[in-house]
């Protein structure tokens, strides 16, 4: 066997992997070879392993420090946490995020952290921090999650007081810091259009192109139109989580925003107390989480999802989003349409990593269709297969052929209604959701409209916080 392969043979069984995909393998002998690489692999493909196996192949290989450093470009925090805590516990490479602590941004500037995640805000907003990196010798830079850099940052014609994260139209000044390191940009999920806005703002010319496609076949859409009550729409969690307990399937819920997150959270809470240790099944997560709340408890939320836990519900904005790695999820809910149908995408790419099969389920009400793009509109209504309607904006069509001709009863509930196979199963939680329907929502929803009804809405960020230590 040739010394590379033994290398990275010895490697992977450090990171508990036999061996690497094809794409993957790809990955990691571009950034070995020094060259560019744009990577679109779908949620739980393993994106991150080829360039955190870097290093470690590196070092065995020239047995010396010349391998340098790796900067990793990321848009969330939760994300940076979940990797920098994978890589300690293995203990093959140093990591760490800017802006966890004092002592470690100084160790970070010293040189003695291999792996660096940061922010646009810091590798490019932050001239202190940036002309402190600059030194370091850095032989990899990695743009994670790079279809942020148009969602968040904006299309070359918008303008920069309006978008989301104006530092992340700038990324591709970190290529300007650190010219002969190779650029390696990740994602999940990017349109034709995104990746081409992309591919200019990192500066991308002679690259390598590895693309799979976002369809995960083991994913059920279903979609439900409901009234805009939230006590009425959510019933059906109640019965399926007083019949089940425990045994109730773990589930992220996704608000759109941290009012909706509280107020879900606190409907849920307040009408299960008087299940055993509901308090330690159902969680929240957003980006006003703070450290201090989040001490309260033995294990903060995302170390809950990512372990054998007895976290059942976690309600969350899309602040617990990219690149988290949850197990044994196959259930997902989302209340309200996300904007686009990229975010819809890495939403339900957070359950059935495992293969296994899973539901995605979207729940929305008229008023929520004002703000979304036309594609998400379109994929809410539509009277065909929703599979196909949610690919035609990532695919060509001779993909979607060939997806077409995949479709069964688990594709989405248009499929599964329109199946005669005799044979159709439906997940617990399935079978739950679908049992409500307008008319009973209506019912419900003049049911709860008396007098003395309960409100489950908090008026500040305050009211959510003590909200949770009730």
């Amino acid at each position: 066997m040739a010394d590379i392969e033994r290398v990275v043979e010895e490697v992977l069984k450090k990171f508990g992997v036999k061996c690497l995909k094809d794409e993957q393998r790809m990955i990691l002998d571009c950034v070995l070879d020094k060259k560019d690489c744009v990577a679109v692999l779908p949620t739980g493909f393993g994106k991150s392993l080829p360039f955190q196996a870097y290093l470690p192949v590196k070092r065995a290989l020239l047995r010396d420090d010349s391998f340098g450093k790796v900067i990793v470009c990321c848009p969330l925090v939760s994300l940076m946490q979940d990797q920098v805590r994978k890589l300690t516990s293995l203990g093959l490479v140093t990591a760490a995020f800017k802006g966890t602590d004092k002592e470690t941004d100084e160790l970070i500037q010293a040189g003695k952290v291999d792996i660096i995640y940061a922010s646009p805000e810091s590798l490019v907003g932050d001239s202190q921090w940036r002309s402190t990196i600059q030194r370091l010798n850095v032989t990899v830079i990695v743009v994670d999650e790079f279809h942020t850099v148009v969602t968040w940052g904006g299309l070359e014609a918008d303008k920069e007081d309006k978008v989301f994260r104006k530092w992340f139209r700038r990324v591709g000044e970190i290529r300007s810091y650190f010219p002969e390191a190779s650029l390696l940009a990740l994602s999940a999920t990017c349109t034709k259009t995104i990746k081409k806005r992309v591919i200019e703002v990192l500066g991308l010319k002679d690259y390598t192109n590895i693309t799979v496609s976002p369809n995960k076949e083991n994913i059920k859409y279903t979609v439900k139109k409901v009234y805009p009550n939230i006590e009425s729409s959510l019933l059906w969690i109640l019965d399926s989580f007083r019949d089940l307990k425990k045994e109730f399937p773990r589930t992220i819920f996704y608000c759109n925003s941290i009012r909706d997150v509280g107020r879900v959270y606190n409907f849920i809470v307040s009408e299960l107390s008087d299940v055993t240790n509901i308090e330690n099944m159902v969680e929240m997560f957003h980006s006003e989480t703070t450290e201090d709340k989040k001490k309260k408890k033995k294990k903060k939320p995302l170390e809950k999802l990512t372990e054998d836990s007895v976290l059942r519900i976690i309600v969350a904005t899309s602040a617990l989003g990219m690149g988290v790695n949850v197990y044994a999820c196959h259930n997902v809910i989302i209340y309200g349409p996300p904007r686009c149908l990229i975010d819809f995408v890495q939403e339900t790419g957070r359950v059935g990593r495992d293969g296994e099969q899973s539901c995605a389920f979207l729940m929305y009400y008229g008023q929520q269709l004002r703000n979304v793009d036309q594609d998400v509109k379109d994929f809410l209504t539509s009277t065909d297969c929703r599979r196909l309607q949610l690919l035609k904006t990532f695919l060509s069509e001779s993909e979607l052929k060939l997806v077409q001709g995949t479709r069964i009863h688990t594709c989405c509930d248009i499929c599964d209604t329109g199946c005669s196979c005799n044979s159709c199963s439906s997940t617990i939680l399935e079978k739950y959701m679908t049992n409500l329907s307008l008319d009973d929502v209506h019912v419900m929803e003049t049911s709860s409209s008396d007098s003395d009804a309960v409100s489950y809405e908090y008026e500040s960020d305050e009211d959510l916080d003590e909200i949770k230590s009730t």
